[in-house]
């Protein structure tokens, strides 16, 4: 019986081997290709900032704790450029000039933005309220106060002179110059910096990573980076304003864009068993009361925060006039009113859809 050539066999080894190696590394590529995006894929990173928890979710090529760190940087950046109460801001100063004030690209932007959504929105969205927010007590006001914090309601003698000092009408601009005059208001970008916050977060981790996706969330507004795993939506609860954290009134599904809630719920004091909230209405200076929650759906998350403000003081009464007028800005509308009925614009029904 002839014995095998032992090159022979070294050879057929090889080549049961190498076959072995190539159809590993085939197998391996099929997992990562079918599955890689199933688990382990997203990271979560969280801060503390404008006032409530910054909470930041991605899948990056990049590393996803720098771009994380670098939209933390952002946020925090911003926080203190425009907090009206801290001297060394920039809002502070504009605030306290006596007379026109040279401000530099950004701020002008912003105020200019701010202007154009308080027209837009016939004067519900207002940036010139800081006075009054101040007096009510909201200026160092966190998301996790509690009943009972030693708040006082403001006499109507008191509001009366704050709104004398309000009023968006009387902020002046010199584009030319680029310097602003508040005549004696004090402007709060409060009601739009989360959104300009979520809109360079966005910025960010597309600069670092175009096809990066996840969102990140603050304060009740949520940015989308790109669809969940790539394809899929993303499901967003709408809170139930008079139930339980994680009890919702509706879901939306997400694969792009921005929304933001603003309620009666985060931001509160009860003195006497009546609810004393944060969102003003600057034609009263009382506490606005046509809704209790008003949810914002739009590509822009500066618009879906601006308008989420404005739904909630227009509330029910002036329900045709947002209806009608939001759509045209980019801004779908989901209210809750004091009584808990929901009126929805029209094309919010879309989100409403797991399928579109």
């Amino acid at each position: 019986m002839q014995q095998p050539d032992p090159k022979e066999i070294m050879i057929l080894n090889r080549i049961v081997v190498t076959s072995v190696v190539v159809m590993f590394i085939v197998i391996i590529a099929i997992y990562l290709l079918l599955f890689s995006g199933k688990t382990g894929q997203y990271s979560d990173f969280e801060d503390y900032i404008f006032g409530t928890y910054v909470r930041v979710r991605i899948s990056s090529t990049v590393n996803p704790s720098t771009v994380s760190k670098a939209i933390f940087n952002e946020m925090k950046r911003l926080e203190g450029k425009y907090d009206p109460h801290s001297e060394n801001s920039v809002l502070y100063q504009l605030n306290h000039a006596n007379g026109w004030a040279v401000v530099d690209d950004e701020t002008l932007a912003l105020i200019d933005l701010a202007l154009k959504y308080a027209r837009q929105t016939e004067g519900a969205f207002d940036p010139t309220l800081g006075r009054l927010v101040d007096t009510w007590g909201f200026s160092k006001f966190t998301q996790h106060e509690a009943e009972g914090s030693g708040f006082v309601v403001p006499t109507m003698s008191e509001i009366q002179e704050e709104l004398v000092n309000s009023g968006y009408n009387k902020v002046a601009v010199d584009y030319v110059g680029k310097k602003v005059n508040t005549n004696g208001v004090w402007i709060d970008l409060g009601g739009m910096l989360k959104g300009y916050a979520l809109k360079r977060a966005y910025q960010i981790a597309k600069e670092y990573d175009t096809k990066c996706h996840g969102f990140v969330e603050t304060g009740g507004q949520i940015m989308i980076l790109g669809p969940k795993y790539n394809k899929a939506n993303w499901v967003i609860g709408i809170r139930d304003p008079r139930g339980q954290p994680g009890e919702n009134v509706g879901m939306v599904y997400l694969k792009e864009g921005s929304i933001a809630t603003s309620g009666d719920y985060e931001r509160f004091f009860i003195v006497d068993g009546v609810r004393y909230h944060h969102i003003i209405d600057p034609k009263s200076g009382l506490p606005a009361n046509g809704a209790i929650s008003a949810t914002i759906i739009s590509s822009d998350p500066v618009v879906a925060d601006a308008f989420s403000t404005a739904a909630f003081v227009l509330g029910e009464k002036s329900w045709l006039f947002t209806r009608t007028v939001f759509p045209k800005y980019g801004a779908e509308v989901f209210l809750v009113t004091p009584k808990g009925k929901i009126l929805q614009t029209d094309n919010f029904r879309f989100y409403e859809q797991p399928d579109k």
